[in-house]
Formats: C-alpha cells, structure tokens, sequence
C-alpha cells in the first residue's frame, strides 16, 4: 500500500484542481483562500436549526420558504428576495439576519446568529448561493482511494482487517486516539453470537473457538452463526417493530389478528439471506410480481399489520385512510429514513417535500382492497408448520375499481382538493416519469440508484451490531436528524451492500471480521477525554440486551429454551391481572409443555396489553412502526429479571444443573461460566460462595418457603435448603451486569 501513496496523492490533487476548474472556469475571476461554501453542509443547518420554523414548509410566513430553492429565489410579497445570487448587499435574508434593529432582526427572538453563521451566509451569497443537496439525499461517490490511503496509517499501520477499519482507523488518527486491544476470546465468542443470533453460543461452538481463536476459527464461528436458523429469527426482531407487527388488531377492541405466517415468512426469508431489494419489493408489492406465489403475497402482510378498527359506529374510510397513512408512514420510515408523515398535512418543515407529494405517493398505496374489517379480508388460506389458517394481504384492485386520490387540506379525509396522480417526490427521485403502479414504485424505492436506501440499511446493520448508528436518529437521515459521524464510512458500507448484490449476510460479515467490531471495551483515559461518546469507535460498546435477547439468553444458559420455529404465538407465563379484555371472554392461557419456553419473537403480542416484562426493557406495543429503541435503565427492569416466573424458573433449572457439584464452590463457578461465558473471577466465585452459606442457613429454618424457591428441584432433594440457596445464587447472577450486557 504505502508503494501506491504517491500515486493516490497526485490523483487526490488533479481531482481537486479539475473539481475547482467544472466550479470556476479556467477564467473565473473569483479567487478564494479558502473553499466555497457549502449549502447542504454550513447554511442548510444554519436554516435548519433558526429560521425553518417559521419560514418552512408548514408556516411560509411573509410566502417564504427556505428549504425550496424557487421560494428562496423569487419576488416576495414585499417585493423583495430573500438571495440575490453574488448580491449580498440586495438581499432580504442577509439584511434581516445581521441588522442591530431588533424590531426588524431574524430570527426575531433569542440572541439571533452568530457572527459566524452571517459570515458563512453572506460568503454563500457573494459566492452565487449555489444550492445543494442535503448529503443523505445525494448520491454515493466511489471512496475506493480513501479507504486505500487510510491503509497508510503512521500510527497503526497493521491494525485493518479491512476496507472498513481503515474508514475508522482515519477517525482515530484525526483525533490522535489508538484502537482498543482486540477483545478476549471469550468476550468475542459470546458477542458475536448474541449479535448474531440473539443467543449465547452453546458450549460446543464456544469449545471448537477457544480452542482455535485464530482469524481462521473465527471466521469459521461467524460462518456458523450467519447458517444458524437463530440468525433469521434475531434480526426478524428489528422487522417485527418496523413493521408493526402484533397478533390483535389494536384499538379498544383490539381482537386477535392470525398474522403469524408473515413472521414466519420474515425469519425464512432471512435465514436464506434473501437480496435486501428483493425483501423490500415483496414486503410492498409481492402481489404484484408476475407468476407471484403464495409467499410472494403472504410478504404483502407487512402492510396488513396496521391497526384494524372493528368497533360498532365507526365510519370504515376513516380508518381505511387511517390504515393507508400508516402505511405511508411506514414505508419510508422502514426503508429511507425520512419523516414522511409530517407532509400529510402541510409542507415538510425542513425537507424540500411538497404537501401534493404526499398524497402523490399515498396513491400508490391507495389502490388496494380493505373490506369487512371484522376479519381483515381480504386474507389468503395458508398453511406452514402443519397448522391451517389464512393470513390478510395485499389485493390490488381491478382497473375499473381504480380510487381517485386527493390532497387532503390540513390532512382530513374530509377535505379533498386537487386530484393527485401517482408519482415520487422529486427531492430524491427527480422530476422523471413516474413509476405506474405499486410494484413499479417499489422496485425504484428498492434501487440501488436510490441513495437513501442503502444507506438506510447499512446504518442499520451497524446500529444492531454497535447499538448506535453512524446517523445516531436512523428514524431521521435529514436536516434535523443528527447527521453521520462519519459519512464516508457510511457510504462504503452502502457500497458493500449494494456490490455484495444487497446480501445483508455480506454486510454483517464484513462488520463482524473487522478489527474495528473485535476491540475491547475498556476504556483508556485519552478515549474519554478526546472521544466520551464513542463517535469515533475507538472501543466496542457495552451494551444492554435487548428486551428479547434478556429473556432468550436466560433460557438458553439455564438449558430451558426450546428451539421449535414458527407456528402460531404462544402465552409464556406473566402476571395475574394484566390482561383485562373488554369485549370477550379472551383470556391469557399460559401454553404448557416446551412452548412456555420457545424464543421470546414467538409470544403473543396483544397491543393494547404487552407482554410486560419485555415493556420493562424498552420493546413497544407496535401501535406503530418503531425505528430505534431507546435504551433506558429503570428499577422496573431489575424487579423483572428478579421476580418474573420466567426468570425464577431459569434460576431453578440453572442450580438443579450444578446441584450434583457437592463444594459450593465449583457449583457456584459452574454456573458462573455458564451464564457469563468466561472465566469466573476470583472475588466472584467467594461472594457467591457466601451467599449460598447465609441463604442455606436461612432456608434451613424455613422449609416451605425453601421448597418453594427449589421448584422442581423440591420434590426429589436431599438438601432442600441448599437447593433453595443455590437458586438465590443462580437469580443474583441472571441479575448481574455482566449477564445483562453485552460485552
């Protein structure tokens, strides 16, 4: 690499020098020190942050708005403009932003702007107020030579693994930081799997890469998480909350929903690592594809999963235009990253998005069938894992069926205006021909000529893996969104997705076998000086598990979890109580034998009634599409994982597995490294110890509340209070930091 560094830097530099002569003109007569201003980058955000409020898509006060170039440009209501291109002086904006007339000043309360931020606008101005692109609505560039000359590292220069780290390793010699070490093994074996497959890896993966903890073994171990049927049904999570999914229809009602076949159908097509476009054409339009099979429509649930108003007195196109905003919503939630919904009734407030785009792409979504709402029709008769049953889906409707779609003032479906035809928003897609009907519009959303989408699901990949995104609001990639921390690492994880032909099993690899993902977490006092938050990925994160991930992972180290896929939700236990259904006599009925214990993706979410122990560790009641899941740190979660049946249960069975260890000690340190996944420490193994000597001396007088905590163990113990006090132990360690982390 460092052979080639001449010749990268003299490509560097004539790039440079013919981007100044395509912006100048060999002639240009303006000569700057410095570079020009950048729209999207320095006066967008400047807009963004104290003027679009009022002078945005939604007010437009004085008929002013800033985030459309044409507005910006033209005769105002008071004759003037607010940019005059190279003519700071004559324009409006300029005037108002820097005047010491406060009856006059913009904005007109706060301490206004800086001197900086007049300074960059006026140079914008002189300099011909070149609009530009907001950088998440650009299209990708080729960063092939930055990742190369990141390579070329003087501080770390055999620290890459690949393209990836040498984004990163750019960052960290930027801020003079150094990586991490690269994690233990142990560490590394257990975070890959849980990452992977949302569970601790058995003891006979963990053997075959302790024993072989090369850069060969472990990439033999991510091979066999990504082919492990657990790969589908932990990332199906993250698709179950974009999409909504529940098993009841919402609402007061809220009655049961049969959904459960496009869960299933999610973690198959996963598991077979189904190309991301072709996922997203099906999720929208599968019903629409030539030849389409029963899969193909059964994917069309994604969009049959909103709220479903059976309740008597309620107008059927209210919530039918209900259902088809949502979708709306969700679809470019899901899969660009753009607020969408707020153009249902008025402008953007800060994206270039006009109100008649809206509704001009609500058409495409407006021409399916939405009929007896009492059972979802229409529905497809399906049948998977042995079980009967029919699934609701998308039906387009006949040419002669066609509805005609309006802009609706203020958003009310009441109030139709002007007839829309189907088109998608020119911000992004450009002012081209329109794409006719549903599929057409998914497979240009799908495109990898479409920027955001990519995008979108790169950062999504890295938010899964390190808990935070390299656009932090993956629900918000725009201007009032927090940007990326690193935009060119971005693009080349964007890059490899769409080069690997939108294999996400690619893209997770690649993140995975980077030395960027195998650091450790400590954390070094230059890192928290220079870098507290972790922007630069100068460590791996410690991170919760996920409300799912908690549940599976007890179960799974206690050797309780059932590994049975798909098939209708099952009830796990939960507290007397919760359930409290208004309309019928449906009650919570805890499922017997393995499927009390099966994988937490498989309990039935009742909408108006979560399952609650996942609630007390951030999951949501899927009312609505949910993007990112904030992390939060209650009492509530620690008074789960310390009293709910589910967990008492993995206590006792995790101590009936070590009962036959007659020292205390060796039981204590085997269910230590069973549940933690590394070498029990020391002081550790000595506080466990302790606690099962109090606690047996304490049960030894209290029999029945021994045999109580001994569950299964009671009925055939020859120590019942022993049995009792290794089940205390066992519930400290499913509450202790280092089970409920990640790393």
């Amino acid at each position: 690499m460092a052979a080639r560094a001449p010749f990268i830097l003299a490509s560097v530099v004539a790039l440079l020098a013919s981007s100044a002569v395509l912006q100048f003109g060999p002639l240009s007569p303006m000569v700057h020190s410095e570079p020009r201003v950048d729209f999207a980058d320095e006066v967008l955000p400047i807009l963004a942050t104290n003027c679009l409020r009022c002078h945005g898509g939604v007010r437009e006060m004085a008929g002013l708005n800033l985030s459309d170039e044409a507005s910006v440009r033209s005769v105002l209501r008071s004759g003037h403009r607010a940019v005059v291109e190279g003519k700071p002086s004559q324009s409006e904006l300029l005037t108002r932003i820097s005047t010491s007339d406060l009856d006059e000043r913009m904005p007109p309360d706060g301490a206004g702007l800086s001197q900086s931020e007049v300074a960059t606008i006026r140079r914008w101005i002189a300099e011909g107020a070149a609009w530009g692109t907001h950088w998440a609505f650009a299209p990708r560039v080729s960063l092939e030579q930055p990742a190369k000359t990141g390579a070329a590292s003087p501080l770390h220069p055999r620290w890459p693994r690949n393209d990836l780290d040498r984004f990163v390793l750019a960052g960290l010699d930027a801020a003079n930081l150094k990586p991490a070490p690269e994690a233990s093994a142990e560490t590394l074996v257990r975070r890959v799997a849980l990452d992977l497959t949302g569970l601790p890896p058995d003891d006979a993966l963990r053997a075959a890469y302790l024993a072989d903890p090369s850069d060969a073994g472990y990439a033999r171990l991510v091979e066999s998480l990504l082919a492990s049927p657990a790969y589908g049904e932990r990332f199906a999570r993250i698709w179950l909350d974009l999409a909504r999914y529940a098993d009841t229809q919402g609402y007061e009602k809220d009655g049961r929903r049969e959904i459960w076949p496009w869960r299933d159908w999610v973690v198959n097509a996963l598991n077979s690592d189904m190309p991301y476009d072709d996922f997203a054409v099906r999720l929208l339009a599968g019903d629409l594809l030539p030849n389409a099979t029963d899969d193909d429509r059964v994917a069309t649930a994604f969009h049959r999963n909103t709220l479903t108003n059976t309740e008597g007195g309620t107008d059927n196109e209210e919530f039918r235009m209900a259902a088809v905003f949502d979708r709306v919503s969700t679809t470019w939630q899901s899969f660009m990253g753009v607020t969408f919904q707020c153009v249902q009734c008025h402008g953007h407030p800060y994206e270039p998005i006009a109100q008649r785009e809206y509704y001009e792409f609500l058409s495409y979504l407006n021409q399916t069938a939405d009929t007896d709402r009492d059972d979802d029709a229409p529905r497809l008769a399906v049948e998977r894992s042995g079980v009967k049953t029919s699934v609701p889906v998308m039906v387009e409707l006949s040419e002669a069926e066609r509805r005609r779609t309006h802009r609706l003032e203020r958003g009310a479906w009441t109030a139709p205006a002007e007839e829309v035809l189907p088109a998608l928003p020119r911000f992004l897609f450009g002012a081209g021909v329109a794409p006719i009907g549903r599929l057409a519009m998914a497979e240009r959303l799908a495109s990898a000529d479409n920027p955001l989408f990519a995008r979108v699901a790169a950062n999504r990949a890295w938010e899964t893996l390190f808990g935070r995104g390299i656009v932090e609001t993956s629900e918000d990639f725009g201007a009032m969104g927090s940007g990326a921390s690193d935009r060119a690492l971005l693009d080349h994880l964007a890059g490899v997705l769409v080069a690997r032909e939108f294999s996400m099993k690619a893209l997770l690899r690649e993140i995975v076998l980077s030395a960027t993902y195998r650091q450790a977490s400590e954390v070094s006092p230059a890192a928290i000086a220079r870098d507290p938050d972790n922007r630069r990925w100068s460590r791996a994160p410690r991170l919760r598990l996920e409300a799912e991930q908690v549940r599976d992972t007890a179960l799974a180290v206690s050797g309780l979890l059932s590994r049975k896929m798909g098939g209708p939700p099952v009830m796990p236990p939960q507290p007397e109580g919760v359930w409290q259904v208004v309309y019928s006599g449906d009650a919570w009925n805890t499922s017997p034998g393995e499927d009390r214990y099966r994988r937490a993706i498989y309990t039935f979410l009742r909408r108006s009634s979560p399952y609650p122990s996942f609630i007390a560790f951030d999951a949501t009641s899927r009312e609505t599409c949910t993007v990112r899941r904030i992390r939060t740190n209650t009492p509530l979660a620690a008074l789960v994982t310390l009293n709910d049946p589910v967990y008492l249960e993995a206590a006792q069975a995790l101590a009936i597995s070590v009962r036959q260890h007659h020292d205390d000690t060796i039981a204590v340190r085997a269910m230590l490294e069973r549940a933690l996944g590394r070498t029990a420490r020391a002081e550790e193994v000595d506080r466990l110890v302790e606690l099962v000597t109090s606690e047996r001396a304490r049960y030894a007088e209290r029999t029945e509340l021994a045999r109580t905590l001994a569950g299964l163990a009671a009925h055939d113990s020859t120590d019942l209070a022993r049995d009792a006090a290794l089940v205390a132990a066992a519930n400290a360690i499913l509450n202790a930091d280092d089970f409920l982390t990640r790393s």
